[in-house]
């Protein structure tokens, strides 16, 4: 790999030479220097500007392992750096936290060319604008030359010595931030000592995340920012990922497992004084080395329950193995219960039986069509040490449970989405499953342009999201399916990838289920993929209560003065790969730039703002970035707002009929158009609007036809929304026309 660092080297400087030193020149320390912790405001007095420093890179660029659709190959490069002046041996405010990635020419995110190549103790000069990202300072790069190789191999890597602080310093038991303490070891190398785990947190597939606890009860999250803590499942995204390290080796400790040291990149993701939702601080490994345990307890794995679907003639095989890494297994006991009132420290036990090499077994009798059976596992060592499956807080008085439900008439959505195991994933991850239910947003223009599948039986844990193949462009709402495919948890949502699918012949109105934006108590979790209404239990209105949350979201409340813990948030008008899903065709967005950032929105935007309110809100429930939020799919969803909304380019809702989607066809070619374009309607005759993205009408044409010529000649190359209308019906559909010259 040293062999690279020439070339790396020579292509910096270039850049070096011609660019960053109007910049003011600054140390970390000064960098991180914050406006007034004493208020809870963490924020570096820089925030905002751009600025140069020297610095020793801690973290090698090959070690992070942070996945981004909107940056070209895949992989969004993190470093974390400690000031020169430190000589790689912390000291407060002395480490930062850089994101090597820019905006090329075309608006397009780029990696800095040789940023992952970079190794501990390089020295590096950096110009890059400090911003601050869920109250984590993160120092964001100019352009392709923002990063200059000033000497390589600077320091060895035994210079760099973390710092010991306590769990403490950083969090309460609650894992509420401690900022006056810990804010000073922000984007630093550190080192914990003589913690336990107290909680194990599978997500998205094969990612895991776990807790651990002083003596004193405070707890901090380890998390999996580099590639030490990525499973073997994991398929690497940063193209410098060293290869002896492959796709990830790591195996997650269970609940009781000591750690005499765990050393990491502390970052800040923000709650308590500071606001937000966050983890607090938490604790990122970059090395295998940085995990020393001390005992280790027992770990029950491939645990499953067969049949995976029962009918009520079936008993359950459920099925473990448990083994202890330096002693034996002295009792492993099954704990379960058929009655769903029946709290789970309350379930009585029965011992498994060891069936073979270290696989403990048991037979659930038969039980009633429709019984939830709950589930978990307790396993005690020859220390003493006892594990639980679902891994539960140590704390936890009900511990977390798997389960099954019995269906003589096969599997439901409930089934897939209800989850007591902590994390919210699917138990029914992985397997092929088959399930029915009624479209409640579809892939058409006007509509959110995903697919969701809701069951009308069930009022919680009713809908999921559909990733569709080609077929399921042809589904529309309201339409009854049944569909075939397998579950998967990508980033905390629970998707069903859909091999094939079935048209019922039946069709119904899924009615939004109503939900209070400001019960802060509220299991969002239940309304995942359903279709949900924010609303004022008190039949009042709701109101905008914080306009821009950022990143294409803004949060509503029954009060417009409430904050974020009474507060709901929406996100619409931004498509980006798996982090944002909403529509384009919802008029109402928290900024300006998602009109042509994100996709192009296809109505005349509105921006919010605080004294906006409305009736309702409608839309379905979706998850990201540790939040839950509401999508609506068209400006139907949005009743009786305050600011008038153009309606007219999707004059109707999208639960057509199949009679009404056949009548409506409509091509449009050439499409891209230089000089012109046709629009052919196959079975009625139509008028069209063409307008810009800001809702102007640019041509138009009341005429009834089945064939309109369209000379767009004279018009400036982009893009262009057209609106048809079926002129005996009054159905309309919007259309993408790109004019270019």
């Amino acid at each position: 790999m040293r062999r690279l660092l020439p070339l790396f080297a020579g292509l910096l400087m270039s850049g070096f030479l011609s660019a960053q030193s109007s910049y003011p020149l600054v140390t970390i320390e000064q960098i991180n220097q914050v406006i007034d912790l004493a208020a809870c405001n963490d924020s570096s007095i820089y925030l905002g500007d751009t600025v140069r420093f020297r610095a020793h890179v801690v973290t090698d660029g090959g070690l992070s392992e942070v996945a981004s659709g909107s940056v070209q190959g895949g992989n969004r490069p993190f470093i974390y750096m400690i000031d020169t002046a430190a000589n790689g041996v912390v000291d407060s405010l002395s480490g930062i936290e850089v994101m090597g990635v820019y905006n090329d020419a075309q608006g397009n995110l780029q990696p800095i060319p040789g940023f992952t190549a970079l190794f501990q103790g390089d020295k590096v000069e950096v110009t890059a604008v400090v911003e601050e990202y869920q109250n984590n300072t993160q120092l964001t790069t100019i352009d392709a030359n923002s990063v200059t190789l000033l000497t390589s191999g600077d320091l060895m890597p035994s210079a760099f010595v973390p710092k010991t602080v306590s769990v403490g310093d950083l969090n309460d038991a609650q894992r509420v931030n401690n900022v006056q303490s810990g804010e000073y070891w922000q984007n630093s190398f550190v080192e914990l000592q003589n913690v336990t785990v107290v909680q194990v947190i599978p997500f998205s597939g094969n990612r895991v995340s776990f807790n651990v606890a002083d003596a004193n009860g405070n707890t901090i999250n380890v998390s999996d920012r580099f590639l030490a803590q990525r499973t073997p499942s994991h398929s690497t995204v940063n193209p410098n990922t060293p290869s002896l390290t492959g796709t990830g080796s790591f195996v997650a400790p269970s609940v009781g497992t000591f750690y005499t040291s765990l050393k990491g990149i502390i970052r800040h993701s923000g709650n308590g004084c500071t606001g937000g939702t966050g983890r607090g601080y938490e604790i990122n490994p970059f090395d295998s080395s940085h995990y020393e345990v001390g005992a280790s307890a027992p770990n029950i794995t491939n645990v499953f329950s067969f049949p995976v679907v029962p009918n009520s003639t079936q008993t359950v095989l459920i099925s473990a193995d448990i083994a202890d890494a330096d002693g034996t297994i002295d009792t492993v006991e099954l704990y379960w219960s058929a009655d769903p009132n029946l709290a789970t420290g309350s379930f009585s036990s029965v011992n498994m039986t060891l069936a073979s090499g270290s696989t403990y077994e048991y037979n659930i009798p038969a039980q009633a069509d429709g019984s939830l059976v709950r589930y978990w596992i307790r396993a005690v060592d020859n220390d003493g040490s006892v594990v639980t499956y679902p891994a539960s807080p140590s704390s936890a008085v009900n511990p977390y449970f798997n389960h099954y439900t019995v269906r003589d008439n096969g599997l439901r959505i409930f089934d897939i989405q209800f989850s007591g195991n902590g994390t919210g994933s699917s138990v029914f991850e992985g397997q092929t499953v088959t399930v029915r239910g009624f479209i409640t947003s579809a892939r058409r223009d006007c509509d959110l342009e995903y697919v969701y599948l809701q069951d009308p039986n069930d009022t919680v844990y009713a809908g999921i999201a559909l990733i569709p193949n080609q077929d399921l462009d042809n589904v529309y709402r309201d339409q009854e399916i049944q569909v075939t495919g397998t579950v998967q948890e990508t980033f905390g949502v629970t998707y069903l990838n859909v091999d094939s699918y079935i048209g019922l012949g039946n069709s119904q109105t899924i009615m939004p289920t109503p939900i209070d934006p400001s019960d802060a108590n509220l299991d969002m979790e239940m309304y995942e993929g359903m279709l949900v209404s924010y609303q004022n239990p008190n039949g009042g209105k709701i109101y905008i209560s914080n306009p821009d949350n950022g990143f294409g979201e803004y949060s509503v409340a029954t009060d417009p003065s409430f904050g974020s813990s009474q507060s709901s948030r929406v996100i619409a008008g931004r498509q980006s790969g798996t982090s944002a899903n909403s529509s384009l065709y919802v008029s109402l967005i928290s900024d300006s730039s998602y009109v042509t950032s994100g996709g192009n929105l296809m109505v005349p935007a509105v921006i919010t703002n605080s004294s906006m309110d409305m009736d309702a809100m409608h839309g379905i429930m979706w998850y990201s970035f540790g939040n839950y939020k509401l999508m609506p799919r068209n400006n139907f969803d949005i009743v009786n707002l305050s600011t008038p909304l153009d309606t007219n380019g999707c004059n109707v809702p999208t639960n057509v009929s199949l009679e009404e989607v056949s009548a409506e066809e409509v091509a449009i070619y050439p499409n891209p158009a230089n000089a012109a374009f046709t629009i052919e309607s196959a079975n009625a005759k139509v008028s069209f609007r063409l307008m810009d993205l800001n809702g102007r009408v640019i041509l138009s044409s009341a005429d009834a036809a089945t064939m309109h010529e369209v000379n767009v000649s004279e018009l400036t190359a982009g893009v262009y929304i057209l609106t048809t209308t079926e002129t005996k019906t009054g159905l309309s559909s919007s259309h993408k026309v790109v004019v270019g010259k």
